[in-house]
């Protein structure tokens, strides 16, 4: 039983967001295969939500968390090795969102788009899966709070206070009440109360979903 185990104390490590922000993908990349066939203008405005918040998630576990977390397993082979592969993961993954960008940049680009989509649903689940299973335990065992706090504030601050207008409303689209209370009990009061007046309300007046994101 560790330190905390014995006195009780809350965990250095809340996996709350990073938990939400995994759901959140998984929905978009459900909704996305969908729109590439049914809704050309959702699905490239839905692109660049879901790239956007991709980029800066796996940008902020790069540079926040998995150099800290290979300095706390020296001589752990199997544990390097398992954050090696988050690593070569996430590279394939960048590789994938080239490839439909590259596509959606050209004319008849789209014909591709059904290949390309299920080369970064592959990638994609596949590593939120392995992330999930050996990736995050680790993060609950190792890392301190100003560790984990680190890598919440890089990832705070590349959304940035005017992006979080756009982030909160995207990342809690068809999420269940339990979920978004979750998730707004995290935040300050002010901004939980922007959310419910403002941001959620703008965001679904104009999201590419328009409500099919909960079913």
């Amino acid at each position: 039983m560790n330190a905390r185990a014995q006195t009780g104390s809350a965990p250095p490590v809340d996996l709350t967001m990073m938990y939400a922000i995994h759901r959140a993908f998984r929905r978009d990349l459900r909704l996305l295969e969908a729109a590439q066939h049914e809704d050309p203008a959702a699905f490239r405005q839905a692109w660049q939500l879901f790239k956007t918040y991709l980029m800066i998630h796996h940008l902020a576990e790069d540079h926040s968390l998995w150099p800290v977390l290979r300095t706390k397993l020296a001589g752990r082979d199997e544990a390097l090795g398992m954050l090696q592969a988050m690593e070569s993961e996430h590279a394939q993954l960048d590789t994938a969102v080239e490839k439909v960008d590259a596509a959606l940049g050209q004319d008849g680009g789209e014909r591709a788009l059904p290949a390309l989509m299920a080369d970064v649903a592959a990638c994609l689940t596949d590593h939120l899966d392995h992330e999930e299973a050996q990736a995050l335990p680790l993060l609950e065992s190792e890392l301190t709070t100003a560790e984990w706090g680190a890598f919440v504030t890089e990832q705070r601050n590349q959304v940035g206070i005017k992006g979080a207008s756009t982030f909160f409303p995207w990342l809690l689209d068809g999420a269940s009440e339990h979920e978004r209370r979750a998730v707004l009990d995290r935040v300050p009061a002010p901004l939980r109360l922007v959310y419910r007046t403002v941001w959620r309300p703008r965001y679904e007046r104009t999201s590419p979903w328009k409500g099919k994101a909960a079913s």
